[in-house]
């Protein structure tokens, strides 16, 4: 199998994907959106952690989280995905009141 894609996509992040943002797609359906992803994002910059964000087109705005720090030909990683920077990663709780 040839990969595909910019990145290396860890199974982490296709887990964190589908629990995040896609419920309803199989694992391999998950993967090949992340590697569409990968052509679309753009790299923000480079975090305390050395993990390198880079952000994904409008309108989902999906945050990906790289180790760039690989050597060649390694392709750069995807560590997890997150959603934009105000969204909350689960819903709340049923009856819980808004803070």
């Amino acid at each position: 199998m040839a990969a595909a894609g910019l990145w290396f996509i860890t199974p982490h992040a296709v887990h964190r994907y589908i629990e995040r943002f896609a419920p309803r797609l199989s694992y391999e359906e998950a993967l090949a959106d992340l590697i569409r992803a990968s052509h679309e994002a753009r790299r923000v910059k480079i975090l305390p952690t050395g993990l390198v964000l880079y952000r994904g087109p409008k309108p989902r705005r999906l945050r990906f989280f790289l180790q760039e720090a690989v050597e060649p030909p390694a392709l750069p990683i995807l560590v997890t995905v997150c959603g934009k920077s105000g969204d909350s990663l689960h819903p709340p709780l049923a009856g819980a009141s808004p803070v």
